[in-house]
C-alpha cells in the first residue's frame, strides 16, 4: 500500500489563506501545554539525582605542636630549637611566625630571649640568632630538638658538653649561619631551617623524630568569642614590656613589644599566636661559676595562665625532668587542650603575674 504524499504546496496555500484562524490555534495549542504542564509541576515535588562522589582521602596529619594538618613526613622532622634575642637593636626579628612554639624569659640584666621551636613550617630567615643559656635547654630537651645558638653561658656550654645535647653552635658550624650587613654585631647573625637541617646531617644528628604531641580542640566559633581581650607580661620595664591584643575576627593574639606592633623583619606580618601560656615562676640573678651575671629559672612547677579563644583559665604546671613534656592544668587537674596554631610561652616572675 501506497502511502499517500503530501502536497506541500497545497497546504501552504490553506495556511496563507487562513493564516489568522491557523495562528490562533497555534496560540492556543501551546497555552494549553503550558497550562498542563504548570498544573503538572505544581503537584510534583522535584527529586535531585543522587550523585555518590568519592572525595580525595585526607592523607595529612596533624602536626604534634600545632595541630595542623601537614604531609605525613613534615610531621616527623625534627625540631630545632633556635636562641633569638630580644634586645631593642635586635628588632624586627626574623621567623617568628614559623615557629611552632616560642619561649620568652628573662636573660641577665633584665634583657629578654626567646627560644623558638621549628618543626612543622620552613623558615627562609630566623634570627638574629644569639647565645644559650641553661634553662633553654631545659625545654628544648622535652622536644628532643637540636640547639642552634652562637656560643652560650659557661653553664649552658658546659651543660651541652656534659650531657651530650644535640648542638649547632654557630662557633662550630658557621657555615650554616650568615652575617647581616644591614645590622651590626652581636645583633645580626641569621640561618635558615634548611641551613640547619644540613648542619645537622653534617654532624650526623637525625633530622627525623617526631615530639609527644599536645593536645588540641577546635578554636570558639566567632558567635561565642568575647569582643575584647588586653594581656599585658611585665619582665623588667617597658623596654621590655609584652602587649597581647585578642582579635576575635581570626581568634588570634596580636603581640607587641615595647608599645610597638611585633612584625616579621621580613614578611612584615605581625605576630599573632592561637595560644599564650603565662609561666609564673622563680627567677633569681646570681654569678655562675665563671663569675657571669646569670639567671637561675626554677623549670619544675609553678602557677600561670592559659588565655586563648579570648578567655583566661587559671592553670597550674609541672615538669618532671628534663625531658619530660611540661603538663598544664587547669583548676580541676584536667590537662588543657591548645588551640590550632602558634603558642607563646611568657616565663615571668612568680611576682609579676599578668595582668588582663
Amino acid at each position: 500500500m501506497k502511502l499517500p504524499k503530501f502536497n506541500f504546496r497545497k497546504i501552504k496555500g490553506f495556511l496563507n489563506r487562513h493564516r489568522i484562524s491557523a495562528i490562533i490555534i497555534l496560540v492556543s495549542i501551546l497555552t494549553a501545554i503550558g497550562i498542563t504542564w504548570f498544573m503538572l509541576a505544581r503537584n510534583m515535588s522535584f527529586v535531585a539525582p543522587e550523585l555518590k562522589l568519592n572525595p580525595p582521602k585526607e592523607t595529612r596529619v596533624e602536626a604534634p605542636l600545632t595541630g595542623e594538618l601537614v604531609e605525613p613526613a613534615v610531621a616527623e622532622k625534627r625540631v630545632l630549637a633556635v636562641v633569638i634575642e630580644n634586645h631593642p637593636d635586635a628588632r624586627p626579628q626574623s621567623g617568628y611566625n614559623d615557629a611552632d612554639i616560642v619561649y620568652e624569659t628573662l636573660a641577665e640584666g633584665g634583657i629578654t630571649r626567646t627560644l623558638a621551636l621549628f618543626q612543622s613550617k620552613e623558615s627562609k630567615e630566623i634570627g638574629p640568632v644569639r647565645s644559650a643559656r641553661d634553662y633553654f635547654i631545659e625545654w628544648l630537651s622535652e622536644f628532643n630538638g637540636v640547639f642552634a645558638h652562637v656560643g652560650g653561658s659557661f653553664t649552658a656550654l658546659a651543660t651541652i658538653s656534659r650531657d651530650k645535647i644535640p648542638d649547632l653552635n654557630q662557633f662550630a658550624n658557621g657555615s650554616y649561619y650568615w652575617r647581616s650587613n644591614d645590622r651590626y654585631a652581636p645583633h645580626n647573625v641569621y640561618t635558615t631551617t634548611e641551613k640547619l637541617y644540613a648542619a645537622a646531617k653534617s654532624q650526623n644528628l637525625a633530622t627525623t623524630g617526631a615530639p609527644a604531641p599536645f593536645n588540641f580542640k577546635d578554636g570558639a566559633s566567632e558567635a561565642d568569642r568575647p569582643q575584647a581581650q588586653v594581656v599585658t607580661v611585665d619582665f623588667s620595664g617597658p623596654l621590655f614590656q609584652v602587649v597581647y591584643t585578642y582579635d576575635p575576627k581570626t581568634n588570634t593574639y596580636l603581640r607587641a613589644v615595647s608599645g610597638v606592633a611585633a612584625k616579621d623583619k621580613v614578611t612584615g606580618v605581625q605576630i599573632a599566636p592561637k595560644n599564650v601560656i603565662v609561666m609564673n615562676t622563680s627567677i633569681i640573678p646570681y654569678k655562675n661559676a665563671a663569675g657571669e651575671q646569670a639567671v637561675r629559672i626554677d623549670t619544675a612547677s609553678g602557677e600561670g595562665v592559659l588565655f586563648q579563644d579570648g578567655k583566661a583559665t587559671v592553670i597550674s604546671w609541672s615538669k618532671a625532668s628534663r625531658s619530660a613534656r611540661t603538663v598544664y592544668r587547669d583548676a580541676n587537674g584536667v590537662e588543657i587542650k591548645l588551640n590550632r596554631g602558634q603558642t607563646w610561652i611568657e616565663v615571668a616572675p612568680s611576682d609579676m603575674p599578668p595582668t588582663y
